[in-house]
């Protein structure tokens, strides 16, 4: 019981996101060079696989617990990261100013910087140098501008702590909870909350071979720089049905959900290298690609330990686990 609650409370504090972030700034910094279609294609890919996580791991069987009957223990979504996601096309402006001088994109400088990383990507940011043909001869070969770095993941999990309790009239509350924490190599700080409800449907349908139950869940994901200026927001939804049948040992599980992840960028300066000032840039929100998906998985449980894992077929797929101590 100990090692399993040192072992959640080490998981909460390098919490979720990115394990493996090697970053040289952090996300606020990075945030800071790029605006508009820029920015939503440098972010997109990343937020889309943290909602996929997000509405990940919420349940391992559908048979709900008695009133004060418990589970508590950690789970671990993550979405393998697709190499078209790692990177991303910037267009630069259509003019730099760059040491007193006005450059043309296509004559000075290329218009379009193909392979840039996203979020995702390998760390180095690209150059934009000045071309090798331009008429202002003493700039040739000059960086203008060094696009986004990237935060070279793989793969994007998200850990988190998850417990439910067992109430009357078949219904479980599930709650997830992690405080603020720093994120590895200087890469921000955050904090997340949820909660749910589940209902148990089989109590409805006597001599029922299968435990059947339906599910709610909202969420909430808060990532800041390191001087606590909030960067971004996500909530999660979702609800859905899930079935499952217990066999000595294991439990077959799986079900259907529709969810919806939602991120919210808050405003921020944007280092405007055509004109070579800093500007306010409004707040916008993206939404995650994934809106259902199927799932199943399987559990086995020894005397008061489950372990599970199940995978979510969706458009961005997600692989789950996890462990915790089970009092029905």
């Amino acid at each position: 019981m100990k090692l399993l609650g040192r072992g959640m409370m080490l998981g909460a504090c390098i919490l979720m996101l990115t394990v493996s972030l090697r970053a040289q700034d952090d996300l606020g910094k990075q945030l800071s060079k790029v605006a508009g279609l820029n920015a939503k294609n440098y972010l997109g890919s990343f937020l889309s696989g943290l909602g996929a996580d997000l509405n990940s791991g919420l349940y391992h069987s559908a048979d709900l617990h008695e009133v004060l009957g418990f589970d508590i223990g950690l789970k671990v979504g993550a979405v393998m990261v697709k190499d078209e996601d790692r990177v991303f096309d910037l267009e630069m402006p259509d003019q730099v100013t760059y040491l007193g001088f006005t450059l043309q994109a296509g004559t000075d400088y290329d218009k379009m910087i193909t392979g840039s990383p996203t979020v995702l990507g390998d760390g180095a940011g690209k150059e934009v140098k000045v071309k090798s043909t331009s008429p202002y001869i003493p700039l040739r070969g000059q960086t203008l501008f060094t696009t986004p770095s990237g935060f070279n993941l793989k793969y994007l999990p998200l850990v988190a702590p998850q417990a439910s309790i067992g109430l009357p009239l078949g219904l479980e509350v599930i709650g997830r909870f992690i405080p603020t924490v720093s994120l590895p190599e200087d890469a921000g700080k955050v904090n997340f909350v949820g909660f749910g409800l589940r209902h148990d449907i089989d109590q409805y349908i006597p001599l029922l071979p299968i435990d059947i139950a339906v599910h709610f869940m909202t969420q909430k994901l808060t990532i800041s720089d390191n001087a606590d200026k909030k960067l971004l927001t996500a909530t999660g939804t979702a609800y859905g049905i899930e079935v499952s049948k217990s066999l000595v040992l294991f439990t077959l599980y799986g079900g259907f959900q529709i969810e919806k992840s939602t991120w919210d960028i808050e405003s921020y300066t944007f280092s405007d290298v055509s004109s070579g000032t800093t500007v306010q840039v409004p707040g916008f929100s993206l939404e995650g690609a994934n809106t259902s998906r199927f799932h199943a998985g399987i559990r086995m449980l020894l005397l008061f330990v489950n372990i599970h894992a199940d995978y979510s077929f969706a458009t961005q797929p997600v692989l789950t686990a996890g462990v915790g101590i089970s009092f029905r």
